[in-house]
């Protein structure tokens, strides 16, 4: 159906505008014109008259929306539906004075958009059904027009008479009008005068159809009686003569509306002047579950000034009484005592003056519509996975709680609560776990806030509570400690124990800022801060957080353009062979020409990255100039180089790191044994994302190492399970060699570890010959740090390998 209706817009906003065109060509209607201003809007109507139109109340030019609708209404009686962000009451009262047929609060689903629409034109369809069976009504009350005639026994000769009116003039004689009757009917009319005459005191009526001159058909109806005619034992018949067309339509149009009353689907209740139930169709018992027997002559349940607010009910009656009509929602009870929601209509039924008033009560049934209504402001306003406020919820109360703390001239805190490596749970167990654990942390938050407090979800694991007249920040930090004890008990998830943690920034009003938009940025920027101290942990904001954030987003951006404008390079760290007196590989190591600051070291590039998807892009990048580089050294003969890039957990996690360094390999012709990974500790947590990875890495032949071995929280029992050949000994643990005890049994039992395991072992950051002393006395023959040399641009490698048994010779002497 929605495809006939047409449908004016009303709304300065252009850009609402167009959205809600689209939004109205996407349900199948069709919209006649856009019109930002009320004489704009005038013209489109008069240009192509809209089904209904669709009004927001403030608009451009010399009259709103309101006034607008009250014109509308006036010439060409349009539905109005008022979509408005406004529902302050002296807009609604003024809007409710045009009898709109539906009010509709911004934002708005196409759901609720389209359900207003069609109940919009069923109602106006039933209001003109309606209007037309008052007019039937009205006809069939009109006084009939009328004219006598007479027949003789003697002469059997039909005298026409005229009313006093004279309505039947044109009837000049009974035989040129008897021309005129219809043909079929000629002989019923005939037979029907011969038995007046036939029969004394012998009484009938009979009703034909007669074709005008014109064309037109007309029905008459003939009402005769035979009588003796005084002393002369004749007797004559004498009658009237009725024009019955418009009692015949009138009682067409009334079997019309009866069938109206009878099929609609709406209940309709005729009540007397009494305001009591006169009859009620078949539809509105079905609808309350009442019988005739029940409401006969009371009052309708729903309509008593018990039920109804005494001013309403007031109100309601004075407007039918004033206005002719009332329309509005009201809650009313079925029979059953179940409650409905329905949309009720009440008319006055005109009626000549004298005669006793009668009222007309149309009801429909929205309890669903209400129902459904209900549920969309719901899912508007609360999260549908944890049933918590979601961000427009939590932001409307973040407003009223500063709000009540300024006038208790209280704190407020702002808790931001992300959990920690939550991906890793979705990544591992799925998405359907994920959410098993969202709503648990979800009570689990809830059971230990106070009833004063507020708890939201944002979006993903991230959380906001809003906890009110706090006496200080003590108090906070009492809260932030019952959240982090009850999030980190363990969870089962599949069979698979989680012991959960979260990080939380705290925001504190008025102490940071009276805005509840930065109240919460300061808090999630405090999060962050919790995050980088070791997680699982509080931190309060301040503001060196903002400075550090707004450094960490401009260099981000920098880093961007760095990628686009070819900012990077790559130099390149020797790792020696001792016993075999050669350069056995090179380390990749990125760096930035920073137009403003120069050469930049990873420390510049590398944490900034981490922290968004630059990672992979910078990442990739490294491992193409570096396989580039490996195939040019390759080319000028130095075959048996082995070229060594660090990669980041999260290219591990990029499905298409795999089919890229084969694709980079195939391109620069490179065997898979020439390039190592190395990636670091936190993939030996068992993540099984990381793993699979790796594994399909070592299936394509490539070799994988464990940087800086021993920094991390490694888990020696999957260290086995991994597919590495190489350990590398972070140089924290070589600086101190051979002088510091602890640093020497570090590294003596990472050499024991790899032996067993049967692993090869780089040792980092030789600064001194002693160092390599005691490294190769224990086992451990390839070495790499500045005390060998620095990063060198790729120019300088051939030289260093040709000279490196000069070198070392050099060295040992």
């Amino acid at each position: 159906m929605s495809e006939f209706i047409k449908i004016l817009i009303i709304e300065d906003e252009k850009i609402v505008a167009l959205d809600l065109k689209r939004r109205l060509t996407k349900l199948g209607y069709h919209v006649t014109g856009m019109a930002a201003n009320g004489q704009k809007a005038l013209t489109l109507v008069n240009q192509d008259l809209p089904n209904i139109v669709l009004m927001d109340i403030h608009i451009q030019g010399s009259m709103d929306g309101i006034e607008l609708a009250g014109i509308l209404q006036r010439t060409h009686s349009i539905p109005i539906i008022y979509l408005t962000a406004y529902s302050e009451a002296q807009t609604v009262t003024r809007a409710k004075a045009t009898k709109p047929y539906g009010y509709l609060l911004k934002p708005f689903s196409d759901r609720e958009l389209n359900i207003i629409i069609q109940v919009s034109i069923e109602r106006y369809e039933s209001d003109i059904l309606l209007k037309k069976s008052e007019q039937h009504l009205r006809l069939a009350l009109e006084a009939a027009r009328m004219g006598t005639w007479e027949v003789t026994k003697a002469s059997q000769k039909v005298f026409m008479g005229k009313s006093p009116r004279g309505d039947l003039e044109p009837i000049t004689d009974w035989e040129s009008f008897f021309l005129t009757i219809d043909n079929s009917d000629k002989s019923k009319v005939c037979d029907f005068i011969d038995k007046l005459c036939a029969k004394k005191g012998y009484a009938a009526e009979i009703e034909f159809r007669v074709t005008t001159s014109a064309g037109k058909i007309c029905w008459y109806k003939l009402y005769g009686k035979s009588f003796e005619n005084g002393s002369s034992a004749q007797y004559q018949v004498v009658g009237i003569l009725q024009e019955t067309t418009e009692n015949r339509l009138a009682k067409d149009r009334l079997a019309q509306a009866a069938t109206v009353f009878e099929c609609s689907t709406e209940g309709i209740i005729i009540l007397n002047k009494n305001k009591l139930v006169d009859c009620a169709n078949n539809a509105f018992y079905s609808m309350t579950q009442y019988q005739e027997r029940n409401l006969k002559n009371k009052e309708l349940p729903f309509l008593t000034h018990r039920s109804l607010n005494g001013n309403i009910y007031e109100d309601l009656w004075h407007s039918v009484e004033t206005h002719g009509c009332w329309r509005g929602e009201i809650k009313a009870f079925k029979r059953n005592k179940e409650i409905m929601y329905i949309w009720l209509t009440i008319g006055l039924i005109p009626v000549e003056t004298g005669m006793e008033k009668q009222f007309v009560v149309m009801i429909s049934d929205i309890t669903k519509i209400r129902e459904t209504q209900e549920q969309l402001a719901h899912f508007a306003y609360y999260d549908s996975l944890t049933n918590l406020p979601n961000r427009i919820l939590i932001m409307d109360r973040l407003n009223q709680a500063i709000a009540k703390a300024a006038r208790d001239s209280s704190l407020l805190g702002i808790l931001f609560i992300d959990l920690d490596n939550f991906k890793r749970i979705n990544d591992t167990l799925g998405h359907k776990h994920g959410d098993s654990m969202l709503c648990l942390i979800s009570q689990r938050i809830l059971s230990v806030l106070r009833q004063s407090d507020t708890l939201g979800r944002l979006s993903g694991d991230e959380y906001i509570a809003v906890a009110g007249n706090v006496e200080s920040y003590d108090a906070l930090i009492r809260i932030a400690g019952k959240i982090l004890d009850c999030i980190s008990k363990p969870v089962v998830l599949s069979n698979m124990e989680i012991i959960p943690s979260c990080s939380i920034g705290i925001s504190v009003y008025p102490h940071h800022s009276e805005n509840p938009d930065h109240l919460v940025q300061m808090a999630d920027t405090a999060m962050y801060e919790a995050k980088k101290n070791g997680r699982n942990n509080y931190a309060f904001y301040h503001p060196g957080l903002t400075q550090r954030a707004a450094h960490h987003l401009t260099r981000e951006r920098e880093l961007h353009h760095a990628l686009i404008n070819d900012e990077f390079l790559l130099y390149f760290q020797p790792q020696f062979s001792l016993i075999n007196k050669e350069i056995i590989g090179v380390e990749a190591l990125i760096r930035w020409k920073h137009p403003k600051r120069g050469l930049l070291l990873p420390a510049e590039i590398i944490p900034v990255a981490e922290t968004s998807r630059l990672i992979i892009d910078i990442g990739n990048w490294v491992l193409k100039e570096a396989c580039k580089q490996l195939h040019q050294w390759r080319t000028d003969g130095l075959d048996n180089l082995r070229m060594s890039v660090n990669v980041s957990i999260r290219q591990l996690a990029d499905n298409n790191l795999q089919k890229f360094i084969a694709k980079l390999l195939h391109q620069y012709s490179l065997p898979a044994h020439s390039l190592e990974l190395e990636i670091t500790e936190s993939c030996l947590q068992n993540e099984l994302i990381y793993i699979s990875c790796l594994e399909q890495l070592k299936k394509l032949g490539i070799l994988i190492s464990i940087d800086d071995f021993g920094t991390g929280y490694s888990c020696l029992s999957s260290l086995k399970n991994l597919p590495i050949h190489r350990l590398k000994i972070d140089q924290s643990f070589v600086k101190g060699i051979p002088l510091d005890k602890n640093d020497c049994a570090i590294a003596t039992a990472v050499l024991a570890l790899a032996q067993k395991l049967n692993l090869q072992v780089t040792a980092e950051g030789i600064e001194t010959y002693d160092q390599i002393t005691f490294l190769l006395g224990h086992g451990c023959n390839e070495l790499q740090g500045y005390w060998l040399s620095k990063p060198v641009s790729p120019k300088h490698i051939p030289d260093l390998i040709r000279d490196f048994p000069d070198q070392l010779a050099d060295l040992k002497s």
